[in-house]
């Protein structure tokens, strides 16, 4: 082995020992040339559990899964040229929903660059304004002592205060394969510590009249749902509660969380002042509801990135928004303003019920089962397009505490399969449930059901259900432009990975396969015919109040 290999694998080992030192557990990486001697140090280091995934743009969404549920920032490891830009998607949505990523590219040395050289692009400054710093390596070289502090700092970074994705460029020079023995560990850098020491900022002025409050998608833990119901309950007002604040469902929850806010909020009377948390809510008629509201709107976040897309914050706060709860002091509203929202919010429970009654599959009843039946503690991740709007609309309030999912910072549906896979990684079993588009964007995610434990629940209304919502439904061209079935046959397609699969009729029938798939070893799909017209029948049924039992 020549010194330039040895080089080359020692550098690799004193950064990735210096992440290691400063909290990183995990690494994704996939197979290449140029990145052997980091994916080699990976494998070969004792404090790091490394995952092997052969799709970059799959590796990079099961890195972000794998940070969202474990809270800790992961590491990805790809070769140079157009594998790294494959990690874009991912890369995007992990800034915007401020997950940390430690983003390890390899590269061709400098003197390989502009010249024609093979699988060599200019990887400098690759994902923009998406990470929240970049780095530009120098080839590898024997002075290693500054890797573990420029580590510690990465890690620091990607953390916060305002969490995402952080990026060093590593150009690496051939020879790139060391001995097959590893170097001894080298000296822990210095260790990262959190601290937050973040001060509750009142409000310019105490909340008076008839007023609401609004918790986005974002779930801000346990500490947080305690104190945001005290004080709902103190102002006697309603929460609006997204589907995935988690808010919904387990011990915390009572009458005071909505359990259909979307649908309360078509015909709710405007309230003088909101109380904005947690970011922006997957309803669009919440929105429509809150622009309708008074002036006088808070929006809290223990983050910069505050939300207010349409414009009507009087007041942006940064602070811990369950402290900022415990905190707010203000007169409660009039007597019974928190009983009109009682009662438009029990009609429409009334109406999901007689509406899902059956056992005859929509995405709805699908949904409202399922949160009912899954047992306590088990990560649910809700795929984008018509699955997680139809667990708004449908799933209510339910006394079973879930952990829930979702790609809520740029909504897509590339990676979701990859996401909750890397859910489960973090968690144990899991399950996911996607639209039939949204599964076959992601199909080669399959590949790690062998290793990881997700049921996924296929909802298949024949492509582009979410369209029949909008107002693309009424152009000639809809059928050819926005529905794009695909002739996937689903369940050919998980054998085809190795994993059990089966196709149910009933949403009874449906459950019982889930519940099952828990107890696997591995992956599993269950595949859910649904009919686009009678599904689409229900939800305007329940839209207009026009459902009966």
């Amino acid at each position: 082995m020549s010194e330039a290999a040895e080089i080359n694998f020692r550098w690799a080992w004193s950064l990735l020992d210096g992440l290691v030192s400063a909290g990183l557990r995990n690494l994704v990486a996939s197979p290449g040339s140029r990145s052997t001697p980091l994916t080699l140090a990976a494998l070969r280091h004792p404090g790091l559990t490394t995952e092997m995934v052969v799709d970059e743009r799959s590796a990079a969404f099961f890195a972000l899964g794998l940070a969202k549920a474990s809270g800790n920032p992961v590491a990805l490891v790809a070769t140079s040229g157009s594998a790294v830009a494959n990690w874009l998607p991912a890369v995007v949505e992990a800034d915007m929903a401020r997950v940390p990523l430690i983003l390890l590219s390899a590269d061709r040395p400098p003197e390989l660059q502009e010249c024609g050289a093979n699988q060599t692009m200019d990887q400098i400054g690759l994902f923009g304004r998406h990470v929240r710093t970049f780095l530009q390596l120098p080839p590898a070289e024997a002075e290693t002592e500054w890797l573990a502090r420029l580590a510690t700092r990465a890690m620091a970074t990607s953390r916060g205060p305002l969490a995402g994705p952080v990026h060093l460029n590593l150009p690496l020079r051939e020879p790139l394969v060391p001995t097959p023995t590893a170097p001894p560990l080298g000296a822990a850098g210095p260790r990262w510590r959190s601290e937050r020491n973040q001060t509750v900022v009142q409000p310019s002025a105490a909340p008076t009249g008839t007023g609401a409050i609004v918790c986005g998608s974002d779930d801000l833990g346990d500490d947080f749902r305690i104190a945001v119901v005290g004080l709902a309950r103190r102002l006697r007002v309603p929460i609006f509660a997204d589907v995935l604040s988690g808010l919904r469902f387990g011990g915390a929850c009572d009458a005071t969380v909505l359990a259909h806010p979307d649908q309360v909020a078509r015909t709710a009377p405007s309230a003088d002042w909101l109380l904005r948390l947690g970011g922006a809510p997957v309803s669009r008629m919440v929105g429509e509801w809150m622009a309708r509201c008074g002036p006088s709107q808070m929006v809290v976040a223990d983050h910069s990135r505050l939300a207010d897309p349409g414009g009507t914050a009087s007041e942006m706060i940064v602070a811990d928004p369950a402290a900022m709860c415990r905190a707010i002091a203000g007169a409660a509203s009039p007597s019974g303003w928190m009983d009109r929202f009682a009662a438009l919010d029990q009609t429409a429970t009334s109406a999901a019920e007689a509406l899902c009654a059956d056992d005859r599959p929509f995405e709805g009843s699908l949904l409202r089962r399922l949160v009912r039946a899954l047992p306590a503690g088990t990560p649910l991740f809700l795929g984008n397009s018509l699955a997680i709007r139809t667990a708004d609309w449908f799933a209510g309030r339910a006394a079973t505490s879930l952990r829930l999912f979702g790609n809520r910072g740029l909504s897509g549906i590339d990676g979701n399969l990859s996401t909750a896979f890397g859910i489960a990684a973090a968690s144990g079993p899991t399950v996911a449930v996607v639209g039939d588009l949204t599964f076959l964007h992601d199909l080669t995610a399959l590949a790690l059901g062998r290793r990881h434990r997700l049921t996924v629940l296929l909802l298949d209304n024949g492509g582009g259900g979410i369209f029949d919502h909008l107002p693309q439904a009424s152009l000639r061209e809809f059928e050819q432009g926005w529905l794009t079935s695909s002739n996937l046959d689903p369940l050919a397609a998980a054998h085809a990975f190795g994993l059990p699969s089966q196709s149910a009729t009933l949403v009874g029938e449906a459950m019982a396969a889930v519940l099952a798939g828990l107890e696997r070893p591995g992956g599993s799909v269950i595949h859910v015919p649904i009919d686009r017209d009678a599904s689409l029948a229900r939800c305007r049924a329940f839209f207009t109040g026009s459902a009966t039992s």
